[in-house]
């Protein structure tokens, strides 16, 4: 038998799916607007409304993931979280010196590392059970 998924981890989905939802909305529905308000130097409103639809789409992805009890399901949402985290905190880094993306890049740089963070410590924590 599996063992059970931390409650902390549980958590950490629920927070994840809240980010992914709110950014999700944001990029799909308002990404001229988000353009504007974070002075963003760049705006192709199609790839925009692309990446909010992945944004829902790891929301669900939290959603299912918060639902389960056993590690054994959940392991490969967390391998995913880890990747797309690091590899997000790496393209904003780039994109802030590159694209001089200013405060929200580092924002959002910072968001992908905490993520990153933790959901390394959990995968390690769960690895130990």
């Amino acid at each position: 038998m599996s063992p059970s998924i931390l409650k902390e981890l549980k958590y950490l989905f629920l927070v994840q799916l809240a980010v992914f939802l709110i950014f999700g909305v944001i990029f799909t529905f308002f990404i001229e607007q988000y353009v504007d308000w974070f002075s963003w130097p760049n705006l192709d409103p199609t790839a925009g409304r692309y990446i909010g639809v992945i944004f829902l789409s790891f929301a669900f992805v939290e959603f299912l993931a918060y639902r389960e009890s056993e590690w054994e399901n959940v392991d490969l949402f967390v391998i995913l979280d880890i990747l797309f985290c690091i590899s997000g905190a790496i393209i904003q880094l780039i994109g802030t010196f590159a694209d001089e993306t200013g405060w929200a890049g580092w924002f959002n740089f910072a968001i992908q590392i905490i993520f990153f963070v933790l959901f390394l410590y959990f995968y390690i924590q769960q690895q130990k059970q």
